[in-house]
C-alpha cells in the first residue's frame, strides 16, 4: 500500500512538471515519462520477484507443470511492456508507432500461448471420438 500511494504521489508531480514541459520542451516530458516509468519499475522488481517465485513455485508443487505458469508469466510481462511502449508512443503523439507496438505484442503473445492452444486442442481430440 505504502508503494502505491508514494508511485501516485509522484506520478502527480511528474504529470504537473509534464504538463509544463510539453509547451516549450515536449522532448524533455517524453523523456520524463520514459524516466519515471523506469524508476517505479525498478521500486516494484522485488515484490515482482517474490510474486514470480510463488507462481513457479506453485507451478513445481502441482500435476499442471512449471510450463504453463511460464507461459503465464511471460504473456503478462510482454503485456505490460507493450502497454508501457504503446503509452510512451502515445504521449509523444505517434500513434502509428503506439499502433504497431500494440500488434507486435498481440502477435508474441500468440507465439508464447501455442503450447496452451496446443495442449487445449490435444486434449479435445483425446476427449472427443
Amino acid at each position: 500500500m505504502s508503494h502505491l500511494v508514494s508511485v501516485i504521489l509522484t506520478a502527480l508531480v511528474v504529470a504537473f512538471i509534464q504538463v509544463n514541459l510539453r509547451a516549450s520542451y515536449p522532448e524533455y516530458a517524453i523523456g520524463l515519462a520514459l524516466l519515471f516509468t523506469v524508476v517505479i519499475l525498478l521500486r516494484v522488481l522485488a515484490p515482482l520477484r517474490d510474486i514470480i517465485h510463488v507462481f513457479y513455485q506453485l507451478g513445481q508443487d502441482t500435476a499442471i507443470g512449471g510450463q504453463y505458469f511460464d507461459v503465464l508469466l511471460r504473456t503478462m510481462a510482454v503485456a505490460y511492456i507493450t502497454a508501457f511502449g504503446s503509452q510512451i508512443c502515445k504521449d509523444a503523439n505517434e500513434k502509428s508507432l503506439a499502433i504497431a507496438v500494440e500488434l507486435t505484442g498481440k502477435i508474441v503473445v500468440m507465439v508464447i500461448a501455442l503450447p496452451i492452444i496446443l495442449g487445449v486442442v490435444e486434449a479435445l481430440a483425446r476427449i472427443l471420438p
